[in-house]
Order: C-alpha cells, then sequence, then structure tokens
C-alpha cells in the first residue's frame, strides 16, 4: 500500500468515527453534546421542558455530563400528590449552592407534605408552586438554556413528571468576601464601606443610600458562555435616556466567551482604547458611586468585579477625590489644589528639566547653573538618559512595592528608594539634583487621585522628556498643543471630554453644598436642578 492509499485510508476511518455534530442552529440546543439528531423527544427537538422525566433527566445528563463532574448532584425522589405518585429529580452544584435551604425549603416540603393537598381542579404544577416550595425567589422556566444558565450560577432546578416546566429556586450559597473597607480610595472622613465581589450586595449597598424608586438596575449578561450578571444601574427621570440608550447597547452588542471582571467590560465599550486618561471612572465606594448618580451618570456593577464603572468620565471629574465630599469646602478646595499642582509636576517637571538644561541655560540664574555642572563633571552618561534611566528606577519600585507582601511592601519603598538615589550619587551615576528632579515628580504621580491617572502621568511623563530633548521648550509647547486638541476632539459616550462639571457653578474647584444646585449640562440630564437655589431656608435669600 503507498502513502497516498495509507492516507485516504486514515482520513476514511477518522471520519466515520466522529461523533455528528446537530445541525440545527437553534441556540436552545447548544448545550447538547451528544449526536442529538438521532433523539426525538420533545426536550431535544425543542429546546423545552418535557412532560416526561425521562427525557429531561437524558437532555440534563447530556448538557452538563454529570458522569464526569463529581460536584454535580443529581438527586432523585418521590412527590406524593391527589393520591398519585410522581418522580421527580433536582439538580444543583455543591458549592454553588446553599443545601440547608435545599433540604428544607425545596426537598423536605415535597416529600413530606404533599398527601392530600390540592383539589381536583388544580394543576400538579400550581400545587407544587403555590403550596409546597416555600422557598421565596422560585420561578417556573420552559426554557432548557435558561435553566442551565441559572444552575451554573448557583441556582437550583426541580423537574417533576407530567409537569411541563421547572422550578428554579434562587438559593445561591457560594463564599464571598463581605463588605469591607475601601482600600484603594481610603479617606479619612466618610463611609467606610467598599464594594465586594457579589453582585446583589453591591446593588444593595447604591440603593441604601439613595433610596429613590426610580433607581433602575438593569440585568444585562455578558458573555455567550459565562452569562456573567452586569446590572446598569441609573435614575429614572434624571439620567439621559440617550446616554442609557448609548450604555445599553454597548453592553449588549458585547460578544466574547468569558468575561471575569468591570476592567473587561471597560476596555470593551469605552470609546477609545489609546486614548491615556481614563474615559470611565473606576470605584470601590457606595458613596461615589451614589454621588455620581444623583448627579445624571450611569453606573455599572459586574459579578465578581469589587470596581463599579460610572460613564461617562471628563477631565473635571479627574482631581475629584472620595474625600471632597466629606470635608468643609476650604479643604476641599486645598487638597485638590495640592493634587493639581503635583500632577503638573509629575506630568511637566522632568521635561522642563531637560529642556532648561540643554537648551535654555540663560533661564537658570548664573551661580545655579555652576553648581549643576559642576555636580556633573564626573557623570558618565548624558542627562537625558540619567533622567530616563533613575525614572525607570522609580517606576521599578513603584511596582515591586505593589507586588510583595504588605508587611515589606510599605518599607520597601522607602529603603529602596533612598539605598538607590544615594548609590546612584555615590556612584556618579545621577547627580543629586536629577534625584530630586525624579522624586518631586513620582510624589506627583502619587497625588492623583486614582492609580489610572497615577499610570497616565507617569507615561505621559516620558513623551515629555522626548519632546524636551529633541526641542525644548518649543517641542514641549507642541506636545501641550497637540495634547489639548486630542482631548477637545475626544468624547467618552457623546459627552465632550472637556466639558465642565456643571454650568457656570462647579468647574475646577470645589463650591459649597448650597451653590451646587444643577447636575453637569453636558449630560443632558431630564432633570438639570439638583436643588432649589435658596437651599438654606434659615438664611432666606442671602447669600
Amino acid at each position: 500500500m503507498n502513502f497516498k492509499d495509507l492516507f485516504l485510508s486514515f482520513k476514511k476511518t477518522f471520519s466515520s468515527e466522529r461523533i455528528p455534530l446537530s445541525q440545527n442552529n437553534n441556540p436552545q440546543n447548544s448545550y447538547i453534546k451528544s449526536p442529538i439528531q438521532n433523539k426525538s423527544s420533545y426536550a431535544y427537538r425543542t429546546g423545552k421542558v418535557s412532560t416526561d422525566i425521562k427525557e429531561n433527566l437524558d437532555f440534563i445528563n447530556d448538557a452538563f455530563e454529570t458522569s464526569k463532574n463529581f460536584d454535580l448532584v443529581v438527586r432523585k425522589f418521590e412527590i406524593t400528590l391527589k393520591s398519585a405518585t410522581l418522580n421527580a429529580f433536582l439538580i444543583f452544584y455543591d458549592g454553588l449552592s446553599n443545601k440547608e435551604y435545599i433540604n428544607r425549603d425545596i426537598l423536605s416540603p415535597l416529600m413530606t407534605k404533599g398527601a392530600g393537598i390540592g383539589t381536583e381542579n388544580e394543576s400538579f404544577e400550581d400545587i407544587i408552586y403555590t403550596r409546597l416550595l416555600s422557598q421565596a425567589p422560585n420561578t417556573k422556566i420552559q426554557e432548557m438554556r435558561t435553566i442551565i444558565d441559572a444552575v451554573s450560577f448557583g441556582n437550583c432546578a426541580v423537574f417533576v413528571d407530567g409537569v411541563s416546566c421547572a422550578f428554579v429556586a434562587d438559593i445561591k450559597g457560594w463564599s464571598s468576601r463581605s463588605v469591607g473597607r475601601p482600600v484603594s480610595e481610603a479617606v479619612l472622613s466618610g463611609p467606610q464601606e467598599a464594594f465586594c465581589e457579589a453582585l446583589m450586595p453591591n446593588i444593595a449597598l447604591v440603593r441604601k443610600i439613595l433610596k429613590d424608586p426610580n433607581l433602575i438596575a438593569e440585568n444585562i449578561p455578558i458573555g455567550t458562555k459565562s452569562n456573567t450578571p452586569c446590572a446598569l444601574m441609573y435614575i429614572n427621570g434624571i439620567t439621559s435616556k440617550a446616554l442609557v440608550k448609548t450604555a445599553r447597547e454597548r453592553l449588549r452588542s458585547i460578544s466574547l466567551d468569558y468575561v471575569f471582571s468591570s476592567a473587561d467590560i471597560e476596555l470593551l465599550i469605552e470609546d477609545s482604547t489609546i486614548f491615556p486618561l481614563p474615559l470611565l471612572l473606576k470605584t470601590e465606594r457606595p458613596d461615589r458611586a451614589a454621588s455620581h448618580l444623583a448627579n445624571g451618570k450611569v453606573l455599572i456593577i459586574v459579578q465578581g468585579s469589587p470596581f463599579a464603572l460610572i460613564l461617562p468620565a471628563t477631565a473635571s471629574d479627574l482631581p475629584e477625590a472620595a474625600e471632597d465630599n466629606y470635608v468643609r469646602t476650604f479643604e476641599a478646595n486645598f487638597m485638590r489644589f495640592i493634587r493639581l499642582i503635583g500632577s503638573f509636576l509629575a506630568l511637566f517637571l522632568p521635561g522642563f528639566f531637560i529642556s532648561t538644561m540643554l537648551y535654555h541655560h540663560e533661564s537658570i540664574p548664573t551661580d545655579l547653573i555652576i553648581a549643576i555642572e559642576a555636580s556633573r563633571e564626573q557623570m558618565p552618561f548624558p542627562i537625558v538618559l540619567e533622567l530616563i534611566i533613575m525614572t525607570l528606577a522609580f517606576e521599578l519600585i513603584k511596582e515591586a512595592a505593589i507586588r510583595v507582601p504588605d508587611p515589606i511592601g510599605s518599607s520597601l519603598g522607602i529603603v529602596g528608594g533612598l539605598i538607590l538615589g544615594q548609590s546612584a550619587v555615590s556612584a556618579n551615576i545621577a547627580s543629586p539634583l536629577l534625584i530630586i528632579i525624579v522624586s518631586i515628580s513620582a510624589l506627583g504621580a502619587f497625588s492623583a487621585p486614582s492609580t489610572a491617572i497615577s499610570r497616565a502621568l507617569s507615561f505621559l511623563q516620558f513623551v515629555f522628556i522626548a519632546l524636551g530633548a529633541l526641542a525644548g521648550f518649543l517641542g514641549i509647547a507642541f506636545g501641550i498643543f497637540l495634547g489639548s486638541l486630542y482631548l477637545a476632539a475626544t468624547k467618552s459616550f457623546g459627552v465632550p471630554y472637556l466639558s465642565p462639571n456643571a454650568k457656570n457653578k462647579e468647574k475646577l474647584f470645589v463650591p459649597p453644598m448650597w451653590r451646587r444646585e444643577t447636575r453637569p449640562e453636558a449630560l443632558s440630564p431630564q432633570d438639570i436642578r439638583k436643588q432649589p437655589h435658596i437651599s438654606r431656608k434659615w438664611k432666606g435669600d442671602k447669600s
């Protein structure tokens, strides 16, 4: 036999041993693993629950591959109704569902309390649903696909012979982290609650603050296989309908197998993936999320993520910190001024230093320039290379301090920075002034209200270093001009990125509470007025 005959024989054998897939494109049958075209039962043909308990059991065994999943529990039992004995079974994942609720509220009533209950006019379905199942979140579902998704998410499904639906009880029992203290947005004043990884407690934390019946939480599952629950929250009557529609359409248009966190959602719905500054705000604080909802924005909470997304984000939102709403106006404005100064230093200080040293010596006092040149006599590298090396070294220390365990993480940044800086000066690798410049710019980046802004500033810092090294102040001015044009042309969910936070009231600094009268006009809220012109009635019409 030659090679060609051997290959054709192998191909024929392989083709005959393959299990043919379903030719039916109905998504209801997408879970079935066996050659379902050979099945003739109702469940396999329609994807709906059959009145024959055996057909339903065969379907479930095929869909979940129960012989391979040791944590999947299929419990068979009998129910006595109207002097008739019915076969039944329930299915759940051990570890995802609460077995105490199953035993107490499902199995016990069905197996022991059915005899003698019900009238001749009542169907088995009505008797079970209205008289026996005591679990409150309980739904009758006919679609097998929906039932399988519910069981995969920690629910329990009950099938009864002669009943054309399954009873799905919401008895999730997985372990999750309780509500804790915020870490990345810690404050000295204000609430100390943070989101956790469970969706429903996170929604409850927001509802507990707003207490508004117009607060809507739409469920939009994301992921064709994971079906990760995602809550789209907004206040009906305040939030722009166009903004809600845009957010809803972008969420529903996501097509991928699995979604694991809100970071995945952020990358999939933001307007630009190369824009360095955040186009959506990310928060772990329910109070901050509630505040933005009250201003007419949209909130997205994802199952499994302790961070919620606030959209849209504008440039006026970037200097805002969580503590601004819990201190007096003077303190809030002073801290915001410090953050703005720190951000400008982190962004421009290294670039201006390089520009001055390379192109604009005349702008430095004579004594200072002589001292700088004297300190650089023994330096082996060009000043641009020194600045880049030291900046990268400090970025390395920042990343290492995040990755190492907490007991030594805080000391790593201090000790590592001191040792590195002192050693670099002693080894004539960097001048003392250069260490000061890099340290100030690093502190300025740390003063940013969020890690996303801090990392964006650290990245843009290298851009202005390059522009300053190439063309001095002219290069930096050119970078600021192009950056301003880019910011002006950028939009987040249709809202201009440079739009003010509110009309003539709340732009760069924090106004007093009694002057926060309107919501951001750029969001086109349905109700732009947030409070009356005179909110302090005891003051009358005096400001």
